[in-house]
């Protein structure tokens, strides 16, 4: 009886249920998504103003080998990492050397001197400029996932996406020590990553920059791991960084200015060394759709080299002369 009894009264609430939607659905309230005003609009943050596009798409280089990840550039010379290959040729497109690599790599670096460093994945490999094997810098545990590499004076750095740490080694590639963002002022502890991407440069003045992708900043420290200085902002303006984790990917150029590579909401911007915004290098129309974050290198002259991963392509970027 008393089942029954339930029955009549889940019958009568789905009928109760159907009536008001049918109501609000004859009234005009039930809109469509489309109208929806909580809904995002993309489509409105991927609009640019001409005005602040100062740079151009000066040349195209198409790739011969699928799956390219990373890519940095010296003098004349183009360094890219694929998952298990490396490539480099010279700004013709000439290949110098193309080798497999027991990979997967997850990085790639010239050092000042031309050497090649390449991560792959929790060790570092260390090649002469003719891609000769040097050293081996072993495996630095198994949760550990090298996403950066970067040089000041004796010391090279290392982005630990996987334990959310910068590593500081010797020239022999013996850790000195490590520091994880932690213990800062701003009520903000420790590197933030939701996803893979952590990305860290020096600049021409010998300082380290350290995305804290989470924060949406990119961070100033010391050589022993304190916090200097910081900039970025969210926002879906294009002065800030949207999404859950960006910028994906930075370069600094030789006056000290940062070049930016966001993922969700594809572009490539160039900030000042102050952290205000100066320019875009190219707007997400740039792109095709749901494009892979584009890895970034300079050169000596400021050309801008994109690694545009989804087409397969090197696209070099000059600034317009006005």
């Amino acid at each position: 009886m008393k089942k029954i009894f339930i029955y009549i009264i889940v019958v009568v609430l789905g009928l109760l249920i159907l009536v008001i939607i049918l109501g609000d659905f004859m009234s005009g309230e039930i809109k469509d998504k489309a109208n929806n005003p909580y809904a995002y609009e993309f489509d409105e943050f991927k609009a640019v103003d001409p005005s602040m596009i100062k740079f151009k798409e000066a040349r195209r280089i198409g790739l011969n080998i699928e799956g390219p990840k990373a890519i940095d550039v010296k003098n004349d010379l183009i360094a890219i990492a694929y998952k298990d290959h490396l490539q480099v040729i010279d700004s013709s497109g000439l290949e110098r050397i193309n080798m497999p690599i027991k990979g997967p790599l997850t990085a790639v670096s010239f050092s000042p001197e031309g050497a090649l460093y390449l991560a792959c994945q929790n060790y570092v490999l260390v090649l002469s400029p003719e891609g000769k094997t040097i050293d081996r810098w072993e495996d630095f545990g198994e949760k550990t996932l090298i996403t950066a590499i970067a040089f000041k004076d004796t010391v090279t750095f290392l982005a630990d996406a996987g334990n959310r740490q910068v590593i500081r080694l010797n020239t022999k590639g013996e850790i000195l020590d490590s520091f994880d963002g932690t213990g800062r002022l701003d009520g903000n502890y420790g590197f933030i990553l939701p996803s893979p991407y952590f990305d860290l440069e020096v600049d021409p003045d010998n300082q380290l920059w350290v995305v804290n992708s989470g924060l949406l900043k990119v961070e100033n420290y010391t050589d022993d791991g304190a916090v200097r200085a910081f900039w970025g902002k969210p926002s879906f303006e294009i002065e800030g960084f949207t999404g859950c984790c960006n910028p994906a990917h930075i370069a600094i150029m030789e006056d000290g200015s940062f070049v930016t590579s966001e993922k969700g909401l594809t572009r490539i911007k160039v900030y000042k060394p102050s952290g205000e915004l100066d320019c875009v290098v190219a707007a997400p129309d740039d792109f095709e759709g749901d494009s892979e974050p584009a890895d970034i290198a300079v050169d000596e002259n400021g050309k801008i080299y994109v690694l545009d991963i989804t087409s397969g392509k090197i696209r070099i970027f000059e600034r317009n002369i006005i």
